[in-house]
């Protein structure tokens, strides 16, 4: 058996979507219910329900475009974590050991679902949302409506030239990989115990660079810097591949060792 077949791949992602199909409807429904009513909170005055003008709804939707688009990464950052959400009892597991694939075609089925599919599930449920809203909001302010994925799209377009798309990619794709192998790792609440978990590196990190900039400074003549250079922006791109491949090979490696029955905690 080749290790990877796509015509195989694509079967056991369409099995993978029809396990979890209950999943994808409750992720596009609770969005869609939570999009939709923060939307005509905005857009309709529902004490008075007095009709208001196409630039007061622009207004009103602009100054909270942020808000709604914090939650897209915040979402993304969770969903990688429920990679093996469905794998939680004996059946489950046995299940999905019996599945005449390879583990490589199982895992990155796995990654798609919650990296690709999910998210489409959530932009899906946004502009569905957005549609809805838009024709209560011509029904209560007498024709008058705006578009909040118009006004989505030019904030994303005035933001996205802060930084180069590949500095952005390079951000979504660690930390997917952080997540993915997150997912992998903690059996129960995963979501929970990788947010912890990224809380406590990054104050290790922090920590640790601050004590060494101070001892530096302190007992040396040294100063600890972050280079702004070619050089520096290489290394730390490729600091940066390094570790994304180290997480999703290290999650891939915990996918392979999965037992009908795991430790409580951990999947090890």
């Amino acid at each position: 058996m080749k290790k990877f077949d796509i015509d195989r791949f694509g079967r056991v992602l369409a099995r993978l979507v029809l396990v979890r199909r209950r999943k994808i409807i409750n992720l596009f429904l609770g969005f869609l219910i939570a999009y939709f009513i923060y939307m005509i909170l905005r857009v309709c005055d529902i004490l008075t329900w007095q009709a208001r003008s196409a630039d007061q709804i622009q207004i009103d939707l602009m100054g909270s475009v942020d808000y709604i688009l914090t939650i897209l990464p915040a979402a993304f950052f969770i969903m990688g974590t429920f990679v093996i959400n469905d794998l939680k009892s004996r059946q489950s597991r046995i299940s999905e050991m019996m599945l005449p694939a390879t583990n490589v075609e199982k895992f990155v089925a796995r990654v798609v679902l919650v990296s690709i599919v999910f998210p489409l599930i959530v932009v899906a449920a946004f502009l569905t949302a957005d549609v809805l809203q838009q024709i209560v909001s011509m029904l209560v302010n007498h024709g008058a409506r705006a578009s909040m994925t118009t006004i989505a799209i030019d904030f994303l377009q005035t933001t996205s030239s802060l930084s180069p798309l590949w500095v952005q990619l390079e951000a979504i794709l660690l930390t997917n990989a952080f997540t993915i192998l997150g997912g992998m790792f903690f059996r129960k609440t995963a979501w929970l115990k990788t947010i912890i978990s990224l809380g406590l590196i990054l104050m290790i990190v922090a920590g640790s660079v601050t004590f060494i900039g101070y001892m530096l400074f302190t007992n040396t003549d040294y100063q600890l810097s972050i280079p702004n250079d070619l050089v520096g922006d290489i290394t730390g791109n490729i600091i940066c591949l390094a570790l994304t491949i180290l997480m999703y090979w290290a999650a891939y490696k915990l996918y392979t060792r999965l037992q009908v029955i795991n430790n409580r905690w951990i999947n090890i």
